[in-house]
This record gives structure tokens, sequence and C-alpha cells, in this order.
């Protein structure tokens, strides 16, 4: 099954080598007996394997005792000149049923094979290994590839394979880091809900964040840098930074609106007076990325580039997108807002009718009697 798994993986192209435990172990001499012969000659198979167990790795028979009260153990074994060649095994004699020797070749066959240097166990289950060496660092693409060579290869029952304990890990690395995004733009969300008095318009400011996402991709694809666990641990990091230059121009509009300014103006205004400081704290933030996204100095044993790029990439998108996306969902979302109220406060006015008419009656009735 190994030599399968490794033919298979064997043909992908961006591996450099692929070896097993098989191959990283080393050779044995394997003794198979020829059961029909051994029953023809009458000879015990326990004493084959015994005598060749004496032979080549020797048994202790007793301690002697010296004169000075020192043990000496005492082996049973053959000289070293008698067992340096499998043919020398070969010839070894053993004594038949009839009395008649006959050597260990008319009786087994000897081979050598490579075998694993050790069984290794995981979660009570026998675990052989197969390792490859790639020469790119982008292992989701690499995984993808190892899932396609292993299409189609049906294990025999009681066998699995799986992408081991790295595959594992970054699965795992994966699905913290998607928590992570999504309770982060919650928590802004529900942040900028109470700043803002309303859980319509910080949909607007909302919208910045994968428009990020898109700059993140494209810096990623042009810079040919695979997305990895610094990258996604920059995409988190940006959900709280890009919407700081929408929240400062929703900020704006929203105050110069109190102060009797109509939207379009409030947002042309607005636009007009945080041009400069949006592009401004972007440009100096990505200034002091770059030479975390070109140098080479690593963090815990990897390049942080990635994590500069992703940074750079959803910063630039985000500002250019800003000062156009984000006013225009700004009136799409103020337009849905001024809907809903308006829509509320008709079905709470029908729910309160006002109604006078049984006063009225009772004034025409108090009208019409007789003074006495």
């Amino acid at each position: 099954l190994s030599k399968e798994v490794e033919r298979r993986l064997g043909t992908i192209p961006d591996l450099l080598s692929v070896q097993t435990d098989v191959d990283r172990g080393g050779t044995e001499l394997q003794v198979r007996l020829n059961r029909e012969q051994v029953r023809r000659y009458g000879v015990d198979p326990r004493a084959i394997s015994g005598n060749i167990g004496y032979a080549l790795r020797g048994r202790e028979l007793t301690r002697f005792r010296t004169d000075d009260g020192r043990e000496i153990s005492v082996f049973f074994q053959l000289e070293e000149v008698d067992r340096q060649s499998i043919r020398q095994l070969r010839n070894m004699t053993f004594k038949t049923a009839a009395g008649l020797e006959v050597p260990l070749e008319s009786l087994a066959n000897l081979h050598v094979e490579r075998t694993i240097g050790g069984i290794r166990r995981e979660n009570r289950q026998t675990v052989l290994t197969v390792t490859a060496t790639a020469s790119k660092a982008d292992a989701e693409k690499l995984f993808g590839l190892v899932d396609q060579a292993m299409a189609g290869f049906e294990m025999p029952r009681g066998y699995r394979w799986d992408k081991g304990t790295r595959y594992e890990r970054i699965r795992d690395s994966d699905e913290a880091q998607q928590f992570g995004l999504i309770l982060s733009v919650t928590f802004v969300f529900l942040l900028m809900g109470v700043l803002f008095e309303s859980f319509v318009l910080p949909l607007s400011v909302i919208v910045a964040i994968p428009f990020s996402f898109l700059g993140v991709y494209w810096t990623l694809f042009l810079t040919g840098t695979p997305f990895d666990v610094l990258s996604g641990i920059g995409t988190v990091i940006l959900v709280g930074v890009v919407v700081n230059n929408a929240i400062v121009l929703i900020d704006l509009t929203n105050r110069l609106r109190v102060d009797g300014h109509d939207r379009f103006s409030a947002l042309v205004e607005a636009g007009r007076h945080r041009f400069r400081p949006i592009l401004m704290t972007t440009f100096t933030t990505i200034a002091g990325l770059i030479p975390m996204a070109v140098g080479n100095a690593r963090m815990i044993g990897m390049p942080y580039a990635p994590l500069g790029r992703t940074m750079m990439g959803g910063l630039l998108a985000s500002t250019v997108l800003t000062l156009v996306i984000v006013p225009l969902c700004y009136t799409y979302f103020d337009d849905l807002r001024t809907l809903a109220q308006r829509v509320m406060g008709s079905s709470v006015h029908r729910s309160h009718p006002v109604s006078g008419g049984a006063d009225e009656t009772s004034s025409e009735d108090d009208g019409a009697q007789t003074p006495v």
C-alpha cells in the first residue's frame, strides 16, 4: 500500500521527493520456511528458528564464577567468520528424523528485504508515514494536488489514509481564523451601531471590509504570495483598520446633516474635508509596512512578508473604494432606513386610530334635551 501511495505522490510535479518509513528503515534477512519440505524431512520448525537465533544473535547459557568471586557470562554463538554472508547461513545443516543432515536452503527461502525501523502507533492505531518534500510553500494547493493524486485509490478494509498532522493543524488554524474574522466583524458592527444610534447606517461602513479583501486577493496574486497563517491574521487585523476611514467620513456627514445640510451636500462636503486626511493616514501606514512586505526577516520560523502585503493591499483598496462605494451605500441604506421608518409609522397609526364620533353624538344628545 505504501508503495502505491508513493507512486501516486511521485506524479505530482511540485514534490521533490517522496519517502516512506520503509525507505528510511534498514534491511533484514527474512527466512520463510517451506512447510512441505520441513514435514518431509521431519525437522522441528522451532529447532530451525532457535538454532538460527543462537548462531546469529547468540544466547547466554550460564554464568561462570571464578575463584576470585567474579561472574562471567557464557554465550553460545557462531564465530564471526562463520556468519559473514547469507551463503554461510544457507549451508547451516539441521538433523532430520532419519538422522541425516540437510542444509537450511533445502528447508527455507532466504532473501533480504527493506523494513521499517520500528512500529509506530497513534491513537492505538498502527501508522506508516509517507513523507513528501515540496518545492513550494503553498500548502493548500499541495493538499489539493494530493487529493487529486489519491482519487480512486481504494484502501482495503481496515485501512485508511489521511494528510497527516500538519493538514489537521492548518485546518484548525483556518477554522480559528474564520471564527475570529466573524467575531471581529460582529464587534465592529455592534460598536458602530451604538455610536451611530442606528443599526442600518453601520452597514454602509461594513461594506469597506469585503472590498479590502478584494485588494488582499489581487495583491497576493500579483506578488505570487501564498495565503498562509500570517495572511489570515492580516485579514483579521484589517477588519478593525479599514473601517476607520469610512467611520470618519460617515460621522462628519451625520454632523453636517444635523447642522442643516441636505444629504447630498453633506456627503460632498465630508468627502472634500476628509479626502486629504484619509490619504495621508493610509499612505503613511503603507509606507511603514513596506519593510515588512519586501524584507526577508522571519518570525517564529516563517516569513512575515505575507502579513505586510495583506495589510498594504487591503488598506489601498479600501481607501480608494471608501471615497466612492461608502457614500453610495450610505445613500442607499439611508433611503432604506427612511422607508422603514415610514412603514413602521404607518403601522402604528393604523393600530391606534383617533375617533371623535362618540363625543359629538353625546354633545348633540345633550343639546337636544329640553331644559327644565
